[in-house]
């Protein structure tokens, strides 16, 4: 026998089809199973209240402080096909009322025949009177006091015979309350002319009067009371709701978190499988490179091993390798990207100390006048690092008075790229000659000469 029916989509377990359809209005879920697993309950010790998932529990204990429970189970055992079939019951039951408050006859429910093989029940035997539909009859006093209080004729007569009020409105304003947005609430009330007559052979007598200041305080009083539990019952659905998708969006939320672990795992298993399937290729083409020496070396005649000078020689040629390498790693610079931020910070400040010093375009002109002469000596170190010529660059020189070290910082730039200041010149050593470090410098001043916006942004 099943013991809980589960969703098939978020996995969640239910103890009948009540929760079940509760379930399935809140998260939009429609597909259900019955299964066998059994129901887990954390019972708070505490204050008693259970907690069917660990997001309820968690909730809980957020909400309270509370951090002892004990697991329950709840073993028992669900008739599906029963309460399928009272929930198909209620569910004509309301269809019915339905009908019934729109004017219509309520839906014909088969009967069980007879014993000569007739309908049972009245079968035939109904009158032409029972079927016959007439207009719903009310109490004239409480009908004209709900027109009074600004009722429509027709919703007020429907209130009246739904609600069975003989003596007093309080109870059709409170039908009135629950059922204000059905539809077809204006629409003339017609019912079986039987159920007319009983309705007014049971409304039938003297009525003391009622005073209509009196009747009036009751309605608004129900009217009132009547709203506030509508709201009252409204928040609690809401609350209820809320929580579900809560308690779903966390299972929800687990579930995804244990599928990301598993793909994780998943993931590491397939590394660690190629890293051993690659060693294992490793030692293979390195057992097959060790058989093809000791191959050649029977058909030269030589021992399979190598002798005691051979190793000597072979390690000395390994360390002579490791040695190269090495040196090539001592001569391969880093691109020093310190420097270069440096030196583009020292021409963004060069730029605006120049063009707030000289006002007009001619500041800007000598700006670009002394970025491309340094340029220019750049570049022909760069294309000949061996010529001590480029390298050098004499302080007194008439061009490059008027042109670089006329703006302040300009020689402070050229130190930053490897010049080293002396009496007479600014010279770079040869030891000193960085290509990274120079076409670096060359592209910010390249940048500064033909970016307008360059200092700017």
């Amino acid at each position: 026998m099943a013991k809980s029916l589960k969703c098939g989509i978020c996995g969640a377990l239910f103890r009948n089809v009540a929760e079940a359809q509760n379930h399935g209005e809140v998260t939009g879920h429609s597909s259900f199973e019955e299964t066998t697993e059994v129901i887990r309950v954390m019972k708070c010790l505490a204050c008693g209240k259970p907690c069917r998932t660990d997001a309820e529990r968690d909730m809980h204990k957020r909400f309270t402080g509370h951090a002892e429970y004990a697991e329950q189970t709840e073993d028992a055992v669900i008739n599906t096909e029963v309460e399928m079939k009272e929930a198909r019951d209620a569910m004509e039951e309301d269809a019915d009322i339905l009908r019934a408050s729109l004017g219509k006859p309520p839906k014909a429910k088969p009967k069980a025949e007879g014993g000569d093989g007739t309908a049972g029940g009245s079968g035939e035997a109904e009158t032409s009177g029972e079927a016959e539909m007439v207009p719903a009859e009310v109490p004239e006093t409480l009908l004209q006091e709900m027109e009074d209080m600004g009722f429509a004729r027709n919703r007020a007569i429907r209130a009246i015979w739904f609600s069975k009020a003989v003596s007093s409105v309080e109870a059709a304003v409170n039908w009135l309350m629950d059922h204000d947005n059905d539809p077809g609430i204006d629409e003339p009330l017609m019912v079986k002319k039987s159920e007319a007559e009983g309705a007014g052979e049971e409304g039938g007598g003297s009525k003391e009067p009622v005073d209509p200041v009196e009747a009036r305080r009751k309605v608004e009083e129900a009217i009132r009371k009547a709203r506030e539990k509508r709201e009252k019952e409204e928040k609690e659905l809401e609350r209820q709701r809320e929580l579900e998708r809560i308690r779903a969006g966390k299972e929800m939320q687990k579930l995804r978190e244990k599928d990301d672990e598993l793909a994780l795992k998943r993931i590491a298993e397939q590394r660690k499988r190629e890293k051993e399937e690659e060693a294992r290729a490793r030692e293979e083409l390195r057992r097959k490179l060790e058989e093809d020496r000791k191959e050649r070396r029977r058909k030269l005649g030589l021992p399979e091993e190598l002798t005691e000078e051979e190793k000597v020689r072979e390690a000395e040629k390994r360390k002579k390798q490791e040695e190269e390498e090495a040196a090539k790693k001592a001569f391969n610079y880093v691109k020093p990207v310190s420097l270069l931020s440096k030196m583009r910070t020292q021409l963004v400040d060069l730029k605006k100390a120049h063009m707030a010093g000289v006002a007009g375009s001619s500041g800007e002109e000598a700006f670009k006048t002394a970025c491309s002469t340094m340029l220019k000596y750049l570049g022909n170190i760069a294309a000949n690092p061996g010529e001590e010529k480029f390298r050098s660059i004499r302080l007194s020189n008439a061009a490059f008075q008027s042109r670089v070290a006329a703006l302040p910082g300009a020689i402070d730039f050229l130190i930053t790229c490897g010049f080293e200041k002396t009496d007479e010149a600014l010279v770079m050593a040869a030891d000193k000659v960085n290509l990274d470090l120079l076409n670096g410098a060359g592209a910010a001043l390249n940048e500064a000469i033909t970016n307008p916006f360059f200092g700017v942004l």
